[in-house]
């Protein structure tokens, strides 16, 4: 029997590296190896995980493997960064546009009665 190198704890992401070579996966579409399934939600680990492990194409992991631990926690860093600063803007900018909707609402409704 031939040993593969499949661990027992492996994910679908996993052996999908594994498997397969850089170049036959040459330019095929990605196609996340997901274990999910219609029922599943983010309100538990399993699910979650499942989709951050197997959110990125294999070029992308490599090309991250390829950076030293510094260049990864820069990146890290600067992107966290990146993302918070705009996640606050579009919670700031939310509660304008929920504001102006209730004005625009108002308006409208003293002006077709």
């Amino acid at each position: 029997m031939p040993q593969t190198p499949i661990g027992p704890k492996d994910t679908l992401g996993d052996i999908y590296y594994k498997i397969y070579t850089e170049e036959a996966r040459g330019d095929a579409p990605y196609q996340a190896p997901w274990g999910l399934k219609q029922k599943d939600t983010f309100l538990e680990f399993g699910p979650c995980r499942d989709w951050f492990l197997n959110s990125f194409p294999p070029g992308e992991v490599n090309r991250q493997r390829a950076h030293t631990h510094d260049g990864l926690y820069h990146a890290y860093v600067v992107g966290e960064a990146n993302t918070r600063a705009a996640n606050h803007q579009i919670v700031r900018k939310w509660r304008t546009m929920v504001k102006e909707r209730r004005d625009w609402e108002k308006y409208h409704e003293r002006v077709v009665r």
